[in-house]
C-alpha cells in the first residue's frame, strides 16, 4: 500500500513539474557554453525532462519490485531522485547551455538507471561482495546531486565549470 501511494505522489509530481514546464514557454536560451558533443538533442526542454522523468520513474519501480533490495539503499536512491527532480528543471531553464547542466541531465537520463541495474542483475553473493562499492557510488551521487542543489539555489555560477569538470572525469 505505501508503495502505491509512494508511486502515486512521485507520478502527482512529474505530472505538476511537466506542466508547469510547460506553461512556462521562454524563447530559446543563448548558450554560454557548447554543450558537449554527445549531448542529445531533444525537440524542446519539456519533452526531455519528461523523458528523464519516465527514467527516473522507471528506475524507482525497479528497485521497488525487487523484494531484495536494502530499504536503505531504496532511501538513497530516492533522494537523488528528488535533488534530480528538483535542480533539472530550474538548470535547464536558467542555464541551459552550461557543461554541468548537461552532466546533471546523463547522470538523470542515464547514469544513476544504469549503476543501479548493473547492481541489481547481480547475484546475492556478487550484491554482497559489491555492496560496499555501490554504497560509495549512491554515497558521491547524493553529494555531487546535493552540491549542485546548492550551487543552483545560490547562483554560484563559478562554481559550475569545476562541478562540471568533476563530473566529466568522475561519471563519464
Amino acid at each position: 500500500m505505501t508503495t502505491s501511494i509512494a508511486l502515486a505522489v512521485f507520478l502527482a509530481v512529474a505530472i505538476g513539474v511537466g506542466l508547469i514546464l510547460k506553461k512556462k514557454q521562454t524563447p530559446p536560451p543563448e548558450k554560454s557554453e557548447a554543450p558537449a558533443p554527445s549531448q542529445p538533442v531533444s525537440s524542446s526542454p519539456e519533452q526531455e525532462f519528461t523523458k528523464i522523468l519516465d527514467v527516473l520513474l522507471n528506475l524507482n519501480l525497479m528497485i521497488r519490485k525487487d523484494p531484495t533490495f536494502d530499504q536503505d539503499r531504496v532511501a538513497k536512491i530516492e533522494e537523488i531522485i528528488d535533488d534530480l527532480m528538483a535542480i533539472i528543471p530550474a538548470m535547464m531553464e536558467q542555464y541551459p547551455g552550461e557543461t554541468l547542466t548537461y552532466e546533471i541531465k546523463k547522470i538523470g537520463l542515464t547514469h544513476l538507471h544504469k549503476t543501479v541495474k548493473e547492481f541489481l542483475d547481480l547475484s546475492p553473493e556478487s550484491r554482497q561482495r559489491q555492496g560496499e562499492t555501490f554504497l560509495a557510488t549512491l554515497q558521491s551521487l547524493h553529494e555531487v546531486t546535493h552540491r549542485s542543489r546548492d550551487i543552483v539555489e545560490k547562483n554560484e555560477t563559478a562554481e559550475f565549470k569545476t562541478m562540471a569538470h568533476f563530473l566529466a572525469g568522475k561519471f563519464s
